[in-house]
């Protein structure tokens, strides 16, 4: 596995055929590459010497001089890795489109392969690397469950649910495969807390504040569960971040700070919408769901018990936590 993934090193190429290859390269031939294409050595050596072609590590070229993306960078350390190298971590990630583009790149190798450093390319060994390569994605890199574990080891919970719930979001993975990837790790950092945020993904919450709502303000509080992206009350082709369809209530989380013009006024029609099909609709934003969860659910709770609910929000283990005794406000934490 070096190289684009129809070239093999038994297989001589045309000039067509090398060019080809460069292209999907991203500008970039192998020694060995251009060989198969019956370039010498030594002819080699003088389009380096003429600048027309660059030496980025030991045998590896760039041919097309002035491209400085980074999909040429990432190639050309994969290159001079050699086979089984994959990249990984925010470079996976990228490629992913999970994660704007990395400063530097990120490459892992299999355990027994020891290198020199290469500018630029970030390279670590690893005994799992062959096992968690995607065998297709070109470039090279570890499959969408493996490539946000990886990141979310590295980052903060919310980051971790973040990238998590975006993988699934844009349909490269799902809850499950995630959640069985976790388990087949053994050990990670995030564990627990990414195993419980990943069963409420797989209940069709798409974002960081989706998941703390459901955790911070539902289940600590023993609100009833809702369902996450509930169609539209009615009938039009929208989808609502929370809904209790038995009371008729749904839930709008807005994590953007500032929310005005046109989007606020789409906001108010699909409310107005839903409230002549009998909905009440109820609106939070992040402070209210990161820094006063305990209101809200009293507030959320207030407004279910006078829909039908028999239950009533109860204490979390938040200090002076009093969504059970609490009473809404004016003007606190929806509107």
């Amino acid at each position: 596995m070096q190289g684009a993934p129809y070239w093999r090193p038994d297989h001589a190429l045309d000039a067509a055929g090398l060019l080809r290859l460069a292209h999907e390269q991203f500008g970039v031939l192998t020694l060995a590459q251009a060989r198969s294409g019956g370039l010498t050595e030594r002819r080699i050596a003088g389009r380096v010497a003429a600048g027309q072609w660059i030496r980025l590590h030991h045998g590896v070229y760039l041919i097309e001089p002035g491209r400085t993306q980074w999909h040429t960078r990432a190639v050309a350390g994969l290159l001079a890795c050699g086979s089984g190298a994959a990249l990984v971590g925010g470079s996976a990630a990228y490629l992913w489109g999970l994660a704007s583009t990395p400063s530097s790149v990120e490459i892992a190798v299999p355990l027994n392969r020891r290198l020199d450093p290469k500018d630029g390319v970030a390279i670590r060994r690893s005994a799992w690397i062959a096992d968690r390569t995607h065998e297709l994605a070109w470039p090279w890199r570890t499959t969408v469950e493996h490539t946000v574990l990886d990141v979310a080891a590295t980052r903060d919970l919310d980051a971790a649910i973040a990238i998590a719930a975006r993988a699934t979001q844009r349909r490269l993975t799902t809850a499950r495969a995630l959640m069985t990837v976790l388990e087949q790790r053994g050990r990670h950092r995030w564990r627990r807390e990414l195993g419980e945020a990943l069963a409420v993904v797989s209940g069709g919450a798409e974002s960081i504040l989706e998941v703390r709502y459901v955790r911070d303000v539902e289940q600590a509080h023993g609100l009833p569960r809702g369902v996450a992206q509930v169609s539209s009350a009615t009938g039009m082709p929208w989808r609502h971040d929370i809904g209790y369809p038995q009371f008729r209530v749904l839930v709008e989380l807005d994590g953007r700070l500032g929310h005005e013009g046109r989007s606020r006024v789409a906001d108010t029609r699909r409310d107005r919408g839903n409230a002549a099909a009998g909905w009440l609709t109820l609106r939070a934003g992040w402070l209210d769901v990161t820094t006063a969860p305990c209101p809200l659910a009293a507030e959320v709770g207030a407004v279910l018990q006078s829909r039908g609910w028999g239950g009533r929000p109860r204490r979390c283990r938040r200090r002076g936590c009093l969504a059970e005794v609490s009473m809404p406000r004016p003007g606190s934490a929806m509107s």
